[in-house]
């Protein structure tokens, strides 16, 4: 049985602990990067989560520095870990992967026990970096089919 002060429902757990976390983000970040990372977060909850891209403009990338987008991946995780059977998404670090030959400063969420493995590291940074040479591919085609349609690029 939990104390009077402590709720039973893991998911609220995980609630309290985002709520918290937000705070102590608006609290120490620049207000300008903290209005962007919950405007992010905001995006991200409207897609209905998984995967979006992300268009920032000139001035939003310039706030949009590693810090913040490590602070992404935990609010991320955190949001992850509120869906049952997920929870513990909540205990999960993020991994700095490294440079890849298309993807560059790669960074993921990942249970505490991968963050120690580079090797399995190495191949996360190496599926990302597939991924991205993937999807640079296929962004030229599109592009090279547009053009020789007569159509704008």
């Amino acid at each position: 049985m939990a104390d009077a002060g402590t709720p039973e429902d893991p998911a609220a757990m995980i609630r309290a602990r985002y709520a918290l976390y937000v705070e102590t983000l608006r609290a120490r970040m620049p207000q300008a990067q903290f209005e962007l990372l919950m405007e992010v977060i905001r995006e991200y909850v409207k897609a209905g989560g998984g995967r979006f891209r992300l268009d920032l403009e000139p001035e939003e990338k310039e706030l949009f520095t590693e810090e913040v987008q490590q602070e992404l991946l935990i609010l991320l995780g955190l949001l992850g870990a509120m869906e049952p059977g997920h929870e513990d998404r909540a205990d999960h670090v993020v991994a700095r992967l490294g440079d890849g030959e298309h993807a560059k400063a790669a960074m993921s969420l990942v249970p505490p026990d991968v963050a120690n493995d580079s090797d399995k590291l190495r191949a996360m940074r190496d599926k990302l970096d597939a991924q991205q040479h993937q999807r640079r591919q296929d962004e030229q085609t599109v592009e090279d089919i547009a053009r020789a349609s007569g159509m704008d690029t």
